[in-house]
């Protein structure tokens, strides 16, 4: 990801079942959060 100017922070696998509502909730502010620090994709202008 690094190799093309993505970043790898901006990918993560989350594991999880269909049942678990509070790991997936938890997953989704995570990468929320992640995402508005890192800003635009860099990609994305190109």
């Amino acid at each position: 990801m690094e190799e093309l100017g993505i970043g790898g922070e901006r990918i993560e696998i989350f594991l999880m079942s269909a049942a678990d509502a509070a790991k997936f909730v938890e997953a989704v502010n995570i990468m929320t959060e992640r995402v508005k620090r890192l800003g635009p994709n860099p990609l994305k202008n190109q």
